[in-house]
């Protein structure tokens, strides 16, 4: 059997559906990722996870149609579809969120790439993309104003400004050509919130007693990989849009500065003697390091981004792939999950991942103990970076 990098990402996919696939509302022609394995009676809404989940899909589609297998693309592409509509269905009828604006700016991401997606593979884009996205960007446009000097608002309240809402959206605007837009936001999260020293940006910048008429202001210096993956893919793409010489090194230059950031913020030593992305938990930590694997890839292709810096970039998520890899528990799937071995060497198996590459997923997972969707996503979306520079 070829263990490929294709074929782990192909795995993960399939894993991931089967053991998380179901219907919103039980609504015929949906798609929605169940928030745990086994699936609970009653369970919390993530929208940002199911956002994850689209991206991931259409990883999957992409990887897919480069390899000439036209019918599982299409599957793909049409579950990603079926997502978006359980999304708004579960969300009460609507596409956007009443609170986050980072979550509006992920399915934002999704979205374009899901459209591009379609176009590469059918020369068409459906009005679902379209509308989905145009009502996304309106709402993100709203969370950018003037106040604390730039940046995007995190909710609704309007008293928190940080990289995970400023960096989405900068990279939003930038793929839909909103480029001097995108500069500010950038300029702002470099000026505001990036740490020289350290190699990553900080969370964000609070407003204290907000309309009291004496706020004053408090920065969060917590470091999350999540946060340098969107600015890395922001700064890139950047680069490619600017036409002066220096201004383009100055992003650059930026860009290898993220990640070698992350080489030295974010991760850990591997079970192969090199060092692997670490994580942070379960919930929505869960999803993180994902994030930051998939801008990294983009790094490690980039024909403008030094060697160095690309290499870096390139071994970061080719190691935590093979980690995660090898750290699977592979099972048969109507086995009993709380076996502590449910395995078969031949039909069909799913695998689950580690929530912590550097450690076995039998160590880091409790045998039997729910499986969070979010941790299995952030796996999943590792893996196809991998799959993709290969």
């Amino acid at each position: 059997m070829s263990e490929s990098p294709a074929y782990r990402a192909a795995k993960a996919a399939h894993s991931v559906d089967r053991l998380f696939g179901s219907r919103a509302l039980r609504v015929p022609g949906t798609y929605l990722g169940a928030v745990a394995f086994p699936h609970p009676r009653v369970g919390p809404w993530h929208y940002w996870w199911q956002a994850h989940l689209l991206d991931a899909l259409v990883d999957a589609a992409a990887r897919e149609r480069r390899a000439g297998h036209d019918d599982d693309a299409a599957r793909l592409r049409s579950r990603a579809h079926r997502l978006l509509r359980g999304m708004a269905i579960r969300s009460g009828g609507r596409v956007t969120n009443n609170l986050f604006f980072d979550d509006m700016a992920w399915l934002a991401l999704a979205l374009g790439r899901l459209r591009e997606e379609d176009l590469e593979a059918t020369g068409t884009c459906g009005k679902d993309v379209l509308s989905a996205g145009s009502s996304l960007m309106n709402r993100l446009e709203s969370g950018c104003d003037s106040n604390l000097g730039g940046g995007t608002w995190w909710n609704t309240t309007r008293d928190y400004k940080n990289t995970a809402a400023t960096a989405p959206t900068a990279l939003a605007l930038l793929r839909t050509h909103r480029v001097a837009e995108a500069r500010d936001q950038l300029n702002w999260l470099f000026d505001t919130l990036w740490d020289d020293e350290r190699g990553a940006f900080l969370d964000g910048i609070r407003l204290v007693a907000a309309g009291s008429g004496t706020e004053t202001t408090s920065v969060d210096r917590a470091l999350y990989s999540y946060n340098s993956g969107p600015a890395l893919g922001a700064v890139l793409e950047l680069a490619e849009l600017t036409r002066d010489p220096a201004e383009r090194q100055l992003w650059l230059d930026r860009a290898a500065a993220i990640v070698h950031g992350a080489a030295k913020q974010f991760t850990v030593d591997g079970p192969h003697g090199k060092p692997v992305l670490r994580t942070h938990g379960g919930g929505d930590g869960g999803l993180f390091t994902g994030i930051l694997a998939r801008y990294l890839g983009q790094a490690a292709s980039s024909e403008l981004l030094d060697p160095d810096a690309r290499a870096v970039a390139r071994e970061l998520v080719e190691e935590t792939a093979r980690a995660l890899w090898d750290g699977r528990r592979e099972f048969d799937p109507v086995e009993d999950f709380s076996k502590p071995v449910a395995q078969r060497e031949e039909g069909e198996t799913v695998a689950v991942f580690s929530p912590e590459p550097a450690r076995h997923s039998n160590e880091a997972q409790r045998v039997g103990a729910p499986v969070e969707l979010g941790t299995q996503v952030q796996a999943w979306t590792v893996l196809e970076a991998a799959a993709l520079l290969s």
